[in-house]
């Protein structure tokens, strides 16, 4: 039977490797990829790895009772993993289920076990840039997000820079003065706590990021993580009221750093109204689809 384990700091080595040799066949661009994602997210989804072989097994254990998997991770066959899942979930006595799929990915399971009813998920659709893009802001689409970066820059005494050792506890500060005027919701809480994982952990998860100050003061931070040599995903970005411009500058002059990758994938919206006019408005290269399936009986 298949063992999985809470997800641990000391399991980014052998996570690693694995991504290294997908990486080298196909360069992922999706969020759920990378180590870090699954490590900082792992008290809330209730994240569980197991190693099968070349492949990573990503198991999502909730305190609700609810069990789904994400599509094996790895170099060979994909057949035999997905049938050991499928063991599994009947050994278990619970119903198979998958997500974060794209069509390909959902129309494979069902050839190979069937049974399936899938549902596409626009929630949960992530949004990918062209990274050269976002650090230039060219072109007559974004035309006005280069007119609110420049009355931010001509606005405020400003410095941007990187995350480091030196300032991690200014970009922490940053993000619990966010939440201090946010709604307080599970989701909320369990955000908070990735970002302090995140911090807590940022050199050996390899994580990149930045902060702007207004007046020597840190009013705006962000990070995330490489992916692939093609695409990094953005984690977080956090940005205080009341300076005009502000997300539009961090977003932009992060991006600035990132553009040795092809992509920045800046995930989902969570069906938030604000949050996808805001990301549509950046006109994504990309609209990556996310497919979720159960097995019927």
């Amino acid at each position: 039977m298949l063992e999985f384990s809470t997800v641990r700091i000391d399991d980014i080595d052998w996570y690693n490797s694995i991504l290294s040799l997908v990486n080298e066949r196909e360069e992922q661009i999706t969020l759920s990829a990378p180590f870090g994602v699954n490590y900082i997210w792992a008290h809330y989804y209730g994240t569980k790895l197991c190693r099968f072989g070349d492949f990573i097994l990503r198991g999502y254990f909730k305190n609700n009772g609810s069990v789904s998997f994400a599509f094996p991770l790895g170099v060979g066959d994909v057949k035999e993993p997905l049938l050991a899942l499928k063991d599994y979930a009947e050994e278990n006595g619970f119903p198979l289920c998958f997500v974060g799929l794209n069509c390909e990915q959902a129309e494979y399971i069902n050839s190979l076990i069937g049974g399936f009813t899938f549902e596409q998920k626009r929630d949960n659709a992530e949004y990918i840039y062209e990274a050269e893009k976002l650090a230039t802001l060219a072109g007559r689409k974004l035309h006005s997000k280069r007119n609110h970066l420049n009355r931010f820059e001509a606005g405020y005494n400003y410095t941007f820079e990187p995350i480091d050792s030196t300032n991690k506890a200014d970009a922490l500060a940053v993000a619990l003065r966010w939440y201090e005027s946010a709604d307080v919701s599970d989701s909320a809480i369990a955000e908070r706590r990735a970002i302090e994982l995140a911090l807590d952990d940022f050199d050996r998860l390899n994580f990149k990021g930045a902060i702007i100050r207004i007046d020597g003061k840190p009013v705006a931070m962000t990070m995330g993580e490489q992916i692939s040599r093609r695409a990094f995903v953005t984690h977080f970005e956090k940005a205080l009221d009341g300076y005009e411009g502000l997300y539009v500058a961090v977003n932009c002059y992060f991006a600035k750093i990132l553009t040795d990758y092809e992509l920045i994938n800046r995930e989902e919206d969570m069906g938030i109204e604000g949050l996808r006019r805001a990301k549509l408005s950046y006109k994504p290269a990309i609209l990556l689809e996310q497919w979720e399936g159960v097995r019927n009986g």
